[in-house]
């Protein structure tokens, strides 16, 4: 259901040591002053900083990079409790040395979900285009029925529907890329077949002759009240 499984991304493996060791440094400054900072404003400090490194990374990716080297002890957290509320601080942990020697490399996954947001915006803009969409959405409302009732979305996501309208994958092995593993196992083969016939049925064609056969009768009805002008005159 969660987007990961919905538009599965390539992860890639990232040195951001320099990062880790710009980080380090300013919460030495920061300490060094008597101050504290938490976790948004670490972030903002690091997204102006990092431009002297030429290499930059997203907000999400630091906020990641910082929530890695809490859970390694590079850095910690530090708590101050109030009357109406408890704050949170970033501070040095124990294995931060390493790292700011040079010791140490830190290495961060990153979802490169480029080439994913490009699908589902192509999709998106396609919605409406055609009547597959609706079709897929009546087979998850049976699917959901036949299932116990499960909500049809758990079945097929709206943006699910998207995609395969967008992409009518003819194997289970394609549709698996849009829908996961799990599902495909479950509802592929219903999935393929709908899709299948849609193909088939070629509703496009439909629509097109549909349209020459109107403007065929609207031209008919221009010459019969032509005709009838003359009479008249």
């Amino acid at each position: 259901m969660c987007d990961n499984c919905a538009f599965p991304s390539e992860v890639k493996e990232v040195d951001v040591s320099r990062h880790a060791k710009l980080m380090i440094s300013l919460l030495q400054d920061i300490q060094a002053n008597d101050q504290r900072t938490t976790m948004l404003q670490l972030v903002e400090k690091i997204k102006v900083k990092q431009k002297e490194l030429g290499s930059d990374l997203k907000k999400e990716e630091i906020e990641q990079l910082i929530l890695q080297l809490l859970l390694e002890h590079v850095l910690k957290e530090e708590f101050q409790h109030t009357a109406y509320a408890t704050n949170s601080y970033i501070a040095l942990g124990p294995l931060a040395k390493p790292i700011l020697q040079g010791k140490k490399a830190v290495k961060l996954e990153i979802c490169n979900e480029h080439g994913n947001k490009a699908s589902v915006r192509s999709a998106k803009r396609s919605l409406g285009s055609s009547g597959l969409e609706l079709k897929l959405d009546e087979l998850r409302k049976e699917l959901s029925s036949v299932h116990g009732g499960i909500l049809p979305h758990s079945i097929l996501s709206t943006q699910q529907i998207s995609l395969l309208s967008s992409q009518k994958p003819k194997s289970l092995e394609q549709l698996e890329k849009v829908i996961g593993k799990l599902k495909t196992k479950k509802y592929g083969s219903q999935i393929l077949e709908q899709i299948e016939k849609y193909s088939d049925f070629k509703p496009d064609d439909q629509q097109e002759s549909g349209a020459s056969a109107a403007k065929r009768s609207r031209t008919k009805k221009n010459l019969v009240l032509v005709e009838s002008s003359e009479d008249e005159a």
